[in-house]
């Protein structure tokens, strides 16, 4: 939120759909326990990551398209839209294999939130690279 300064209507509206969808996630992992990994509740649960990566895919695109050239590279834009249709195509299939195998599923599903542990391209590296093609164009 640091790049976008003042927020928008729409990108309001996009966080409520996102929260809200994150404030089923304890409805749909109390299902998973009772059942112990039935296939309707890891479809469930799969679905819902599909809703909730929708609408951060949203928000995300949002922030990024209203944000400096200058503070955000166009290959961390890049990266980051990779990685937000990797992880939403992973919580796709997890909806669609939960019906035959459940247990995969859920392992589809934990894979594709270990992508979102580090959202961020190191500053580091990105200054680096950055610096080095100017360099090489002076």
């Amino acid at each position: 939120m640091r790049f976008v300064g003042t927020p928008s209507l729409r990108l309001i509206w996009m966080n409520f759909a996102h929260l809200f969808m994150v404030s089923l996630l304890p409805f749909a992992t109390a299902w998973i326990a009772r059942t112990r990994l039935a296939s309707p509740a890891v479809a469930f649960y799969a679905g819902l990551f599909v809703c909730m990566d929708l609408a951060y895919n949203f928000f995300e695109h949002e922030v990024l398209s209203r944000a400096d050239a200058t503070l955000v590279s166009a290959r961390t834009r890049r990266l980051a839209r990779r990685r937000s249709l990797v992880v939403l195509t992973i919580f796709a299939t997890a909806a669609l294999v939960a019906f035959v195998a459940p247990r995969l599923s859920f392992g589809l599903i934990c894979g594709g939130l270990v992508l979102h542990f580090r959202p961020e391209v190191p500053a580091g590296l990105a200054l680096d690279r950055a610096s080095s093609r100017g360099h090489a164009s002076r």
